[in-house]
């Protein structure tokens, strides 16, 4: 883990107030937060103490890992106590490269949280994706107060059910439980990075179980194996956007009930008067999210050791 420089982190904590305790509100500054990663990733890479994306690639066949998981909470919060709760285990999973156009440094986002001591969720795709256009690629991890963290390893990963725990060296944020007793009607919340904006929470409902049978997309690319072992998945009315794959979708005690994987709409085209189509309506969009059982399946419980 790395901090900024003084002179930028000074810079950030003058417009963007972030949690030095749980009690303190969180005004975000979207582009002092991503100049202040991006800083202390140079640096830890100037270190050589970033793993590469190639490298963690090839461990992405890992099926499983042995994790010591918290029990879940019993208590319910309510929405600005779930949020707070939620914030110090959440954290940007983010891609910092170099293009194949220019020389500097990026910064790209998704989500994810903290589930066990030391290891992060998130999505496979957000570890496996067509970089065309990246000429060399890290991950990294930032929590809400812009420390910087590095990805060192896959722990395991399942491409079928798009799951994937990362150990971030440094890591020191608590974990959240993961809940199987969610219902069809319990509240959610979701809090996440949609689209580059950090931190973003959100509400609504648990709207329905179902069996995912479809791999995801890479952005506006299909699948190149459009079908995929079958998982167990919820649809959620809380919002989200691209950016916020990976993030935790939680019940009313703050139990990780899902991760979020993808958002889809239908639409309806028409031929106009042009004979070209025209869309007339669209769908109500669908957020669809990974299972906590489905994370659960990638780890083990940890080995008691003789003393």
């Amino acid at each position: 883990m790395l901090r900024a420089p003084a002179f930028l982190a000074a810079f950030l904590l003058a417009l963007l107030p972030a949690a030095q305790s749980a009690e303190e509100r969180l005004v975000v500054d979207d582009e002092a937060f991503e100049e202040m990663a991006i800083a202390a990733a140079t640096v830890l890479h100037d270190k050589s103490k970033l793993v590469a994306l190639t490298k963690l690639r090839t461990q992405l066949k890992r099926a499983h890992c042995e994790l010591t998981l918290p029990e879940p909470r019993r208590d319910r919060l309510s929405p600005r106590e779930v949020y707070r709760l939620v914030r110090s285990s959440t954290v940007a999973v983010a891609t910092f490269y170099h293009c194949t156009k220019c020389k500097k440094w990026h910064f790209d986002s998704a989500s994810g949280f903290v589930a066990a001591d030391g290891v992060v969720s998130t999505s496979e795709h957000v570890v496996d994706f067509e970089d065309d256009g990246m000429k060399d690629g890290f991950l990294i991890v930032v929590d809400a107060k812009g420390r910087v963290f590095p990805v060192t390893e896959v722990l395991a990963s399942n491409a079928d059910s798009d799951t994937c725990l990362l150990r971030v060296a440094g890591l020191d944020l608590p974990p959240l439980p993961l809940s199987r007793t969610a219902e069809v009607g319990d509240t959610v919340f979701c809090l996440s990075h949609p689209d580059g904006n950090h931190w973003m929470f959100t509400a609504g409902m648990l709207s329905r179980f179902f069996i995912n049978r479809d791999a995801a997309s890479d952005g506006d690319k299909p699948p190149a194996k459009p079908k995929v072992a079958p998982s167990l998945y919820i649809n959620v009315t809380a919002e989200y956007s691209p950016g916020s794959s990976g993030a935790p979708v939680v019940d009313e005690c703050g139990n990780v009930v899902g991760q979020v994987q993808s958002i889809t709409s239908s639409i309806e085209d028409q031929k106009g008067d042009d004979g070209k189509n025209v869309t007339t309506s669209f769908g109500m969009p669908l957020r669809s999210c990974v299972s906590a059982e489905e994370i659960a399946k990638l780890t083990r419980p940890a080995a008691k050791r003789a003393k």
